[in-house]
């Protein structure tokens, strides 16, 4: 019995690391503020997240960004002569829950990692 209850805690730690160890690499899709659909391709290295934003509105790059755990920040930017304030990012498993700060406002969304 105790052995069984080991091997689960180890399946357990294992799903846990293999989880982790994806981070904020690769790509997601979701919406934004309920309006704006928007896929991201990202790769981090090193505690480092860069990546693109497919919008209908173009390719909007992010760069710059730290990841901690499993918050992400990117440095405020301009794109097309507009103020982005933050863009913050949560990551749970397969899931990104997102804020972008654009012109003094805040818009949220869920991304779903695509496999």
């Amino acid at each position: 019995m105790k052995k069984w209850a080991i091997l689960s805690v180890m399946v357990v730690l294992m799903a846990s690391a293999i989880c982790y160890a994806e981070g904020a690499g690769g790509k997601w899709a979701g919406t934004i503020a309920l309006l704006y659909d928007v896929t991201v391709n990202m790769k981090e290295d090193n505690g480092k997240v860069n990546g693109i934003v497919n919008t209908e509105i173009g390719d909007i790059p992010l760069k710059d960004g730290v990841i901690k755990g499993n918050d992400i920040l990117f440095k405020p930017f301009t794109y097309n002569g507009f103020a982005v304030s933050a863009v913050k990012g949560k990551i749970d498993g397969d899931k990104m829950l997102v804020t972008i700060v654009f012109q003094g406002m805040n818009f949220s969304g869920t991304l779903k990692r695509v496999k």
